[in-house]
């Protein structure tokens, strides 16, 4: 509080403390040592703090550098005053770790400088400035400590101002570990301090800290008494902006307490107060939320329309990157969706309800795709392109031609840029097809037929010729096949966005001749495949969508998925009693044996074509592979939450209870054999800040002889079978246990095989630290870069399935969650963090480790390594 020029809380502007301190030099001492003199140390202090007080911290920075380089080991007063103003501006450009180091510095050099009322000033001030540069890393504890030596400085000095900021400092704290009594008191001990200086900037902050700590604790009237008054004084003292946020805060705690003709006096005083300050995103958003408040039930929809579309107006000034603007859409669209449920004209309602679906989306879509555009490198590749392209749709669908061109253009000419490939020639035409539809849009039809025309000579270029690969001819004289495909290509990038592409849509004869099948195989319909007979008589197999494939390009993963319909036409009663036969039981002996003779060697080509074209299964196993393979990542649609929904389902404690049954205690005196146990359960957490410090051989050596090693055996008809340390069904370990050395003493980067049997590592192929990271969803790469060490589990079908069969896989899974846990148990134990972690593309994990798929697949991983500590 009060230290930085702009406060972190909730945007309240706080007044410049640059002048906390009073009288920052020594008493009896020269102001500036030998190596400083007076004619260059303080102009460029002056300048170096006139940058920084105008948020020019970059530059600012290199001043503070420049004159710390000049000072002499004589000037050690003026160094700790220059670290402490370096340690500022690291602050300001969110490097807290840095800032932290450079105070330190500092602190150390004040600590041996003559205890002067000048020396002790600037202890505190560099306290203080460490206090906040700990908070900022989340280390709470050395904070306060920090902020308390200050305050303790600031009373011996007498200095009631400064006394007054680190009260609120530590009040700030206490708020944000949700102590919030702590945090009052210290709230109302710093507010007759600055009453007593008339220090009224401050004081209005330290009122609006308190609204907000007594909203929280639902005293909303007392609450209402001091954002009123830090309203009041914010005017006063000549800030208008920082007065109409608290009216804002004013109108969200008149709503939350019901009381909605206040409400609406609230926020119209709070866009007032913007107007006057000219601050033009506050305005926004106080605009949308009256909005909103409109758009309620039993409210005023036709007024909602109106400040919404005051809002667009006022957002279509401000940057696009900010997420505020889209948010604006959003809300009009939600108006719109209002609109359109009251509407009787059927075709209103619909355009209603297209503006509704549009505007939502860009809601939920567009500020991520601004964040992933930030995060892209400048220089041309696969990932700017497609999201320049996805930037000029939403300006499209905002209304906005004149951004949507320039984001096409760009995007058409990074694609000319880049090496030539079927999937890049198609983005390019679906980037011209979308320039074409603005510039219709804004009247420029000749340009716009250029571009069409343009399209349809890329995807003339991109057909195949009709006689690819002897596709045209017919497979026999009483059936014809024929392969319906869509192609479906998406971006992933490592925002977790994902941005579909192209789509493509083949239609081809099938001409290969099949291999005939063994009769001595089951064959039966691909689980979930669904069929039906068209108007023309031909029957229709809808596969379940193909696994999907990946290419790693710059700035992006390429997912490429096969949607496939396999239709058949002719000699629909064989195909019609081979449906009904076959039910994974019946040999294909037992199945031609139903069929009239004359029919049977068609029956056979007939299975054996649908068997090639995976409308058959002959596999024996197929429901446990399907649960596996339709399980990966990219096969079936995830659950759709993200951001806030995430966050709500997380927190929101909706778990099964039985509200009418009694309920039995339960004891929580833990017996001394099960409290190193219950120790450890307590102290395990799934971190995701692993640091990239290596892992000793040693301690991965007994994590996975710990975890997953040989613990003893069993004689059993004449042999001994060798047990582990984690339950597996049958006595079977069909689990393969593949570490992954990123960063372990003694080994090599490389994927390693468990061999438990022998204690002992198989070397299997090596491997570097950017390959593994590649196989990651995008959201789980930066994780994984810091990682130590990642255990990978597989699982060996045959081995389960000739025991269990379609059962096997359910019992792979839970020995695969069985040693998972023991893996991060035994890594807690040694002081490191373990989670599992299963978000891998999976193709190009098995890929990686070297697998033969047909027999082995990726099922789930355990990270090791050292992470710093934030959950």
């Amino acid at each position: 509080m009060g230290r930085r020029k702009v406060s972190s809380v909730r945007g309240i502007e706080a007044p410049e403390v640059a002048r906390k301190r009073k009288g920052t030099n020594p008493g009896g001492r020269r102001a500036i040592g030998r190596g400083a003199p007076r004619e260059w140390y303080i102009p460029d202090c002056k300048r170096g703090q006139a940058l920084l007080d105008g948020a020019q911290v970059g530059q600012a920075m290199e001043v503070f550098q420049a004159i710390l380089a000049r000072l002499d080991q004589a000037s050690q007063f003026e160094r700790a005053v220059i670290l402490g103003r370096l340690s500022r501006c690291l602050y300001l450009s969110a490097r807290a770790d840095a800032a932290v180091e450079r105070l330190r510095e500092a602190i150390a050099i004040a600590e041996v400088l003559a205890p002067t009322d000048g020396v002790e000033s600037l202890r505190g001030t560099l306290q203080s400035g460490l206090g906040d540069a700990l908070r900022a890393t989340g280390r709470h504890g050395e904070a306060r400590k920090a902020y308390t030596a200050a305050l303790a400085v600031a009373e011996r000095l007498g200095n009631l101002r400064s006394q007054g900021i680190d009260l609120g400092h530590l009040g700030a704290l206490f708020l944000a570990e949700g102590k919030l009594e702590e945090a009052r008191k210290h709230y109302l001990a710093a507010l007759p301090l600055f009453e007593r200086v008339q220090e009224r900037g401050m004081e209005a902050v330290v009122r609006y800290q308190l609204g907000r700590l007594l909203q929280e604790q639902r005293q909303l009237a007392e609450a209402d008494l001091h954002y009123r008054e830090a309203a009041r004084l914010s005017e006063a003292t000549g800030n208008p902006a920082k007065a109409g946020l608290i009216w804002s805060e004013l109108a969200t705690l008149h709503q939350e307490a019901g009381h909605p003709g206040t409400v609406e006096l609230c926020r119209r005083k709070a866009i007032e107060l913007a107007r006057t300050s000219g601050d033009s995103l506050q305005l926004l958003r106080d605009l949308v939320k009256l909005a909103e408040f409109h758009n309620a039930p039993q409210s005023r929809p036709v007024e909602a329309r109106r400040l919404a579309e005051e809002a667009l107006a006022v957002a279509q000034t401000l940057d696009p990157a900010i997420a505020d603007v889209w948010h604006a859409y959003g809300v009009l669209g939600d108006i719109a969706a209002t609109e359109a449920a009251i509407s009787a004209d059927s075709q209103r309602k619909a355009i209603l309800l297209a503006q509704a679906n549009d505007f939502q989306e860009l809601r939920r879509r567009a500020p991520g795709i601004f964040t992933t555009l930030a995060r892209l490198d400048a220089a041309p590749s696969w990932g700017r392109a497609v999201i320049l392209g996805r930037l000029g749709r939403c300006f499209l669908i905002a209304g906005r031609p004149d951004l949507a061109v320039a984001h096409f253009l760009e995007a058409i000419d990074i694609t000319e840029m880049l090496p030539a490939s079927e999937v890049l020639r198609s983005l390019r035409g679906t980037f011209r097809s979308e320039l074409g539809e603005v510039r219709r849009a804004i009247g420029q039809s000749d340009a716009s037929r250029e571009a069409s025309d343009r399209t349809a000579t890329l995807h003339r270029d991109s057909l195949p010729t009709a006689n690819a690969g002897g596709c045209s001819s017919a497979l026999s004289a009483d059936f014809l096949v024929t392969l319906d495909e869509e192609l479906l290509i998406d971006f992933a990038f490592d925002t977790d966005l994902l941005v579909d592409g192209p789509r493509e849509r083949s239609l081809q004869r099938w001409a290969a001749e099949p291999k005939p099948l063994a009769r001595n195989v089951r064959p039966m319909m691909m689980p979930c495949t669904r069929n039906w007979t068209d108007e023309d008589g031909a029957v229709h197999f809808a596969l379940s969508l193909q696994e999907p494939t990946f290419e790693r390009h710059p700035g992006c993963t390429v997912i490429r998925r096969t949607r496939r319909d396999v239709v058949l036409a002719g000699s629909p009663s064989i195909l019609f009693r081979l449906i009904r036969e076959m039910d994974g039981t019946a040999t294909v002996e037992e199945l031609i044996s139903r069929i009239q003779p004359a029919e049977r060697g068609i029956a056979l080509h007939m299975l054996a074509v649908l068997a090639a074209t995976g409308a058959v299964d002959v596999s024996g196993r197929p429901i446990g592979r399907l649960l596996h393979k339709t399980t990966k990542k990219g096969v079936l649609p995830g659950g759709g939450l993200e951001g806030d929904d995430i966050l709500r389902l997380t927190t929101d404690g909706n778990y099964r209870e039985f509200p009418d049954s009694p309920r039995i205690a339960i004891g929580q005196s833990i017996p001394e054999p099960l409290r190193a146990f219950h120790t450890l359960t307590r102290a395990r957490r799934s971190h995701r800040d692993y640091r990239g410090l290596p892992l000793t051989r040693s301690a991965f050596d007994a994590i996975l002889d710990t975890a997953c090693g040989v613990t003893g055996s069993l004689a059993w008809a004449g042999r001994d079978s060798k047990l582990r340390a984690y339950p597996s069904s049958g006595g079977l370990y069909a689990v393969e246990i593949y570490p992954i050395a990123l960063r372990v003493e003694g080994l090599d980067q490389a994927v390693y095989h468990f061999l438990a049997t022998e204690n002992a590592l198989e070397k299997v192929k090596p491997i570097d630290r950017e390959q593994v990271v590649d196989t990651m969803l995008p959201v789980e790469r930066e994780m994984t870069a810091g990682a130590a060490a990642m255990i990978c589990m597989t699982g060996f079908f045959p081995r389960h399935e000739r025991k269990y069969g379609e059962g096997g896989h359910r019992m792979l899974v839970a020995e695969v969650g069985h040693i998972a846990q023991n893996l991060v148990l035994a890594a807690t134990a040694l002081g490191l963090s373990a989670r599992p972690c299963g978000g891998v593309f999976d193709d190009l994990m098995n890929h990686a480790l070297g697998l033969d798929i047909a027999q082995e697949q990726f099922m789930l991983s355990v990270l090791i390594g050292h992470a710093g500590g934030k959950g």
